[in-house]
C-alpha cells in the first residue's frame, strides 16, 4: 500500500482548511475596518420612538443621535451619584432606591 497519496490529500486537505480559516480572517478584519463602531450605547431609534410620542411627525437622524447623547450623558450622571450613594450605605450593588434618590439631587 503506498502511503504517498493518502498523506499528500491529506495535506491539500489540511492546506484548504488554513487557507479557509485564514480567508474568514480577512473577511472578518475587512468588516472590522468598513463597518463603524456605534457612538452610542443606547439606540438612537428608541430616541426617535421618543420624538415621536412626543407628538414628532417626523425625526431626522441627527436629531435622534442628538437626543441618544444627551440621554446618555443624563443617565451617566445619575449612575455616577447612585453608585457614590450605594457605597455611601456600604453595598456594592446599586439599588432602585439608589437611582431615585440621585434622580432627585
Amino acid at each position: 500500500m503506498n502511503l504517498v497519496p493518502i498523506i499528500f490529500s491529506l495535506s491539500v486537505c489540511y492546506i484548504f482548511i488554513f487557507c479557509n480559516f485564514l480567508s474568514n480572517i480577512y473577511i472578518l478584519l475587512i468588516l472590522k475596518i468598513i463597518m463603524p463602531k456605534r457612538k452610542t450605547i443606547l439606540p438612537k431609534a428608541s430616541s426617535a420612538r421618543i420624538l415621536t410620542k412626543a407628538g414628532a411627525q417626523r425625526v431626522s437622524a441627527d436629531a435622534a443621535e442628538s437626543l441618544t447623547i444627551h440621554l446618555e450623558n443624563i443617565a451617566h450622571g445619575i449612575g455616577i451619584e447612585a453608585v457614590k450613594i450605594a457605597r455611601h450605605s456600604g453595598r456594592k450593588t446599586v439599588q432602585k432606591s439608589d437611582i431615585e434618590l440621585a434622580v432627585k439631587r
